[in-house]
């Protein structure tokens, strides 16, 4: 059997049906195809309904939707809205602030080293008679790590380098601890005194200074930096003093925590620590001890910066 299909075609009106038309299908046939398109009309219309709801309970809850997603584009909304991020963005700055002022002002925490060496009596370094150049060292008594040791004298026991350039060059003088006692040396051009050491004298070379020009180093400056304390290790006549800098405060007046972490030789304890100065973008630390390497935890507090 024939089926009728439908098209999504709508007509309002339908022919009335007579009773002199014939009862046949081609007098009713018509009829029933326009309300077949009809209903295929309505059920698209139905699907299309259905489809912009978008899973909502009906269309006017939908529409509500997108109404108030409207509403929240418009420019009085986003002018709401920046400013109430801009509000959050300034506290949260602020509160940034306050936490980096709080770890690098307000509160500032660090570690400083305090070599405490020197000489307590001799060591003094004279200019050799015997050999090109060379330095002779007096006996003596140095201390390092806490405690005093012996120094041997030597003759010609460090060289002074020649100098070949054109203009003059600074050396230094110094004590090292080798496997049989305390030596005398002289760092290069440029280098640096090695860790451990005890500096005695700088030395001033000028120019074109060599074993041909001045095998006598009598152009050669020796000036003494040599710290004596001939009352080692009972008591200091100049105690050893670091600055110690820090991020600027308003005022010298912050609170000042130390704590000794370690220290070799002697003891030394935190009545040994003596702050003579402070500054808003430091302090000086004071060793009145006898024990070298001391190594220093300090905290700086200052609440009402």
């Amino acid at each position: 059997m024939a089926n009728l299909s439908g098209i999504a075609v709508f007509k309002a009106l339908l022919r009335k049906l007579e009773t002199t038309d014939p009862k046949h299908p081609d007098t009713w046939n018509p009829n029933y195809q326009d309300l077949i398109n009809n209903d295929v009309f309505l059920k698209a219309f139905a699907d299309e309904v259905s489809t912009a709801r978008d899973g909502k309970t009906s269309l006017s809850v939908r529409l509500a939707d997108i109404e108030q997603t409207q509403a929240s584009l418009s420019p009085a909304y986003i002018d709401e809205l920046s400013a109430a991020v801009k509000y959050a963005l300034d506290q949260s700055g602020a509160a940034n602030r306050s936490i980096r002022a709080l770890k690098q002002q307000i509160q500032q925490e660090g570690e400083v080293l305090i070599e405490n060496r020197g000489v307590v009596s001799g060591c003094t370094v004279t200019k050799s008679t015997t050999a090109a150049r060379n330095l002779n060292l007096a006996a003596g008594v140095c201390f390092a790590n806490g405690r005093p040791y012996s120094v041997t004298s030597g003759d010609n026991m460090a060289s002074v380098p020649s100098n070949i350039s054109a203009g003059s060059a600074a050396v230094v003088v110094y004590l090292y601890l080798a496997a049989v006692g305390w030596k005398m040396a002289v760092t290069a051009i440029g280098e640096a005194v090695p860790t451990g050491a005890i500096r005695l004298y700088n030395i001033t070379i000028p120019a074109n200074s060599t074993d041909a020009t001045d095998p006598t180093l009598t152009n050669i400056a020796l000036t003494s930096v040599r710290r004596v304390e001939v009352g080692f290790p009972q008591y200091l006549d100049t105690p050893v003093s670091q600055f110690v800098a820090i991020n600027t405060l308003s005022a010298n007046d912050y609170r000042l925590d130390l704590d000794v972490v370690s220290a070799d030789g002697a003891p030394c304890e935190r009545k040994s620590l003596n702050v003579p100065s402070r500054a808003t973008n430091g302090f000086t630390l004071e060793l009145a001890a006898a024990a070298d390497n001391v190594r220093i935890r300090y905290r700086v507090s200052k609440l009402n910066n």
